[in-house]
C-alpha cells in the first residue's frame, strides 16, 4: 500500500490535511498570522520523525529482550552548524541506564525506520504540477 496525503486550504493559514481516513488541521502560530488552530508544518514534521523514532526504539528492545517501559524521545530544530545550512534535526532519546550499553545499536535503531532512514538519507524529492513532473 503506497503511502499517501493530501492537503487543501481552508482559510487563512489553516490547512487541512488527509490520510486515509484521518484528518489534521495545520496552522500558524499567532504571532506569524496564523489562529493557531493546529500544529505548524514543521511541528508535524518533529512529531513524524519522533513517533517513528520512537516505534522502531520500542521494537528494538523487545526484540532483544528487553521491552522498555521509560522511553521518551523529543525532537527539535537547532540552528544550523554552518552558515547557509539548513536547522539540524536533534533527536534525543532518554532511555533506562541499563539499556544504553550499545550506543550505535540504539542509534541505528532510531534511524531504522521508514520517516528516519528517509529524513537521514536526504530522500529524492520531486515536484509535479497537475500530473506533469516541472523540470528542475
Amino acid at each position: 500500500m503506497a503511502i499517501k496525503a493530501n492537503i487543501v486550504m481552508l482559510s487563512g493559514t489553516q490547512l487541512l490535511g488527509t490520510a486515509r481516513s484521518r484528518t489534521v488541521v495545520t496552522d500558524r502560530p499567532l504571532d506569524e498570522g496564523g489562529t493557531d488552530a493546529g500544529f505548524t508544518s514543521g511541528e508535524m514534521l518533529l512529531l513524524a520523525i519522533g513517533s517513528c523514532a520512537s516505534g522502531s526504539l520500542r521494537r528494538h528492545f523487545t526484540e532483544q529482550g528487553t521491552p522498555c517501559r521509560s522511553l521518551s524521545v523529543d525532537v527539535r530544530f537547532d540552528a544550523p552548524v554552518a552558515p547557509g545550512r539548513r536547522d539540524r534535526i536533534v533527536i534525543d532519546v532518554t532511555v533506562d541506564d541499563k539499556l544504553c550499553a550499545n550506543r550505535e545499536r540504539i542509534r541505528n535503531a532510531a534511524l531504522s525506520g521508514g520517516v528516519t532512514s528517509r529524513i537521514a538519507a536526504g530522500s529524492d524529492l520531486d515536484i509535479r504540477i497537475n500530473g506533469e513532473p516541472c523540470a528542475g
